[in-house]
């Protein structure tokens, strides 16, 4: 009998993986040959976050189970949000409220972004997760065209302190500090 920690790593996640990129692709193909075709991208991307989300919320069922809130509660709140708005979005299209995808002006910027989104990660562990977190936000609002520096800079350092004050002081979740793993 298979588990779910089969499908989580080696081959099972690689059948995993296949399985989800088929059932996407025949999502794809479906509305691409429907009178849904102007709302491709509008519908992929919350049935992408459904799919994923739908693997998360399996993989938690193999957390440790306490009698308190366990570690699968935090994740678990966040699938099923994902879940709720993800559906509320496809319901928007398919009820005919949602707006076609718009002409994508700046080709480049999904590459740019993904670089960004990569070197975020890679260096978050050198300078820690507050100072990477910061610069991030404060690049990511200006490649997308957000001129306000001053609301910039109130929005990256707002997130900042939110994070330090509930992840990393009430819920004591260890946040990678890198060099600043002395001072705190």
């Amino acid at each position: 009998m298979w588990t779910i920690k089969f499908f989580s790593e080696g081959m099972g996640l690689v059948w995993v993986a296949i399985g989800l990129l088929t059932l996407l692709l025949g999502i794809g193909i479906w509305v691409r040959r429907s009178r849904m075709k102007p709302y491709l991208g509008n519908i992929l991307i919350p049935s992408c976050l459904i799919v994923l989300s739908l693997v998360f919320l399996a993989f938690t069922f193999d957390f440790p189970v306490q009698e308190e809130a366990g570690p699968a509660v935090i994740p678990r709140l966040y699938i099923f949000l994902i879940l709720f708005l993800s559906g509320l979005i496809l319901m928007e299209i398919f009820r005919g409220k949602g707006k076609n995808v718009p002409k994508i002006e700046r080709t480049g910027l999904l590459a740019l972004v993904t670089v960004t989104l990569i070197g975020y990660f890679l260096v978050m562990p050198f300078a820690g997760y507050f100072l990477s977190t910061f610069i991030f936000i404060v690049l990511m609002l200006y490649m997308l065209s957000y001129r306000k520096k001053g609301l910039i800079w109130l929005i990256a350092g707002g997130w900042v302190i939110f994070s330090y004050f509930v992840f990393f002081k009430l819920l004591y979740i260890q946040l990678p500090l890198g060099f600043f793993e002395g001072l705190f």
